[in-house]
């Protein structure tokens, strides 16, 4: 039955799932925003949330949504030279409606045929980047339209950030149409919005990415896999469910391994999903976890394998005894590691790890680095 059917699931950075689970309250209020007449507080955005949460994913939805209802748009990745790439992108994108020569501009448009356009030749002036952005924008008012910048993986180091917020503040002062969205991980979104330059983001929304509750992860699951012509076995969604962790790009990796081990069965069985579970965990590791490894310090990894003796859950207070220090170098490194995405607070002053399997993952590098 399931010939003519392709996978339906989506592990794939970046890629928009077929149901964005459990994000149904952001992805309104953004789009909301986006339809609206500039006055939504979430037309500047703030998506905060741990590697896997769908950051990535969120931003392509809600530039795939501007785009339909006539927005130009800018997505970029948070490196240096990010401001260019907006201004190319912002112009490719704004074509078929701006001139992009330099020192002409449009002077008519039919709007019935975009290929006419008249253009008057204008003097060259004196400009920069928030000038020439500008330019767009005013050009795309003329046609009711605007621009929305969408910058992935957002990082206090790259100093070109601090002239965008500050230029988009400006815009929205003046009533241009400008939108923007920006995503990272919490440390790199908590470095942000502590900086000199750039308060005016602590004022907009903020949205924070927390686990899947295991009912949407099993509506998703459920709904996913019937696009692609199958249906779990009862048991098998409940394993797939535990799995998951309320991890949606773990929803993902399971879900496309266990369409694939079902192979012509329109059923999903226990052992489809077992097997999925095995390989879906493997690449959770490669992709994601080593990752947050590589960028853990030494004294971070000592916390780590303090909270890891347990298993569970870990007092703040009995922390500093399993690792000899004071409360005050608990309370950093604790600090560091919950604005890294590793840990979350569960409740005031005990601890978690907050990513699925990390703690069995941590366990096994820590233990070959010892050996070594």
């Amino acid at each position: 039955m399931s010939e003519g059917f392709n996978n339906p699931f989506t592990p794939v950075v970046g890629k928009v799932p077929l149901y964005m689970a459990g994000r149904e309250t952001i992805i309104d209020d953004v789009d909301t925003a986006l339809r609206g007449n500039g006055n939504d507080p979430a037309i500047i955005s703030l998506l905060v949330g741990a590697r896997g949460t769908g950051k990535t994913a969120l931003l392509s939805h809600f530039a795939d949504t501007a785009e339909s209802v006539g927005w130009v748009t800018a997505r970029v990745t948070c490196l240096s030279g990010m401001l260019d790439d907006i201004l190319v992108r912002a112009r490719r994108g704004a074509s078929h409606l701006v001139d992009t020569q330099s020192h002409r501009k449009v002077k008519s448009l039919g709007l019935k045929d975009l290929a006419t356009v008249e253009l008057e030749d204008s003097k060259p002036e004196l400009t920069n980047w928030r000038a020439q952005v500008e330019d767009i924008l005013e050009a795309l008012a003329e046609h009711e339209t605007g621009l929305l910048i969408t910058v992935d993986e957002v990082t206090p180091n790259v100093k070109e950030m601090t002239t965008l917020v500050a230029a988009c503040q400006h815009f929205l002062d003046e009533g241009k149409k400008v939108a923007l969205i920006i995503a990272g991980l919490p440390y790199g979104v908590t470095s942000l919005l502590s900086g000199e330059s750039t308060p005016f983001l602590r004022r907009t929304a903020r949205f924070e990415l927390e686990p899947l509750n295991d009912y949407e992860v099993e509506e998703a699951l459920i709904r996913t896999m019937a696009d692609g012509g199958k249906k779990f076995a009862p048991d098998a969604l409940a394993a797939a469910v535990e799995a998951v962790y309320g991890f949606p790009f773990m929803l993902q990796l399971v879900g496309y391994r266990a369409w694939r081990i079902a192979g012509g069965a329109s059923t999903v069985d226990l052992d489809c999903v077992t097997g999925a579970v095995d390989i879906a965990r493997k690449e959770l590791e490669q992709r994601v976890y080593d990752a947050v490894w590589f960028e853990l310090s030494d004294a971070d990894k000592a916390f780590l394998a303090a909270m890891a003796e347990g298993s569970g859950p870990v007092r703040q207070a009995e922390l500093a005894g399993r690792l000899g220090k004071a409360s005050g170098h608990v309370s950093r490194y604790k600090k560091r590691l919950l604005q890294q995405g590793v840990i979350k607070e569960r409740s005031r002053g005990v601890l978690e790890f907050c990513l699925p399997g990390f703690r069995e993952y941590f366990a096994e590098r820590i233990a070959e680095e010892r050996d070594l």
